[in-house]
């Protein structure tokens, strides 16, 4: 069984303003190894992040603490699971 799993999460900012104070707060959260990040421009200036966290599985709940920690973020509005990959 994997170790690790690699999770993609869309998540909106709260400002689109100020994009880069948002992706320096993801980088810092300590649930998970962030691997990447991806402005996704939806249109009217609005844009999504698609970001890239590597998990541990053998941690019990390491996935849900991740999305936790995103959503505790205040310069996050929302997060959404778009998908996963056993590594």
């Amino acid at each position: 069984m994997p170790d690790k799993s690699f999770i993609i999460y869309k998540v909106t900012p709260t400002d689109m303003e100020n994009l880069e104070q948002t992706k320096k707060e993801i980088l810092g959260i300590k649930a998970g190894e962030v691997k990447d990040i991806q402005e996704e421009p939806i249109g009217f200036g609005i844009v999504t992040l698609k970001v890239g966290i590597i998990v541990n599985e053998k941690e019990k709940g390491a996935m849900e603490k991740t999305t936790k920690a995103l959503e505790a973020l205040k310069s996050v509005e929302e997060v959404e699971q778009i998908g996963m990959t056993l590594l």
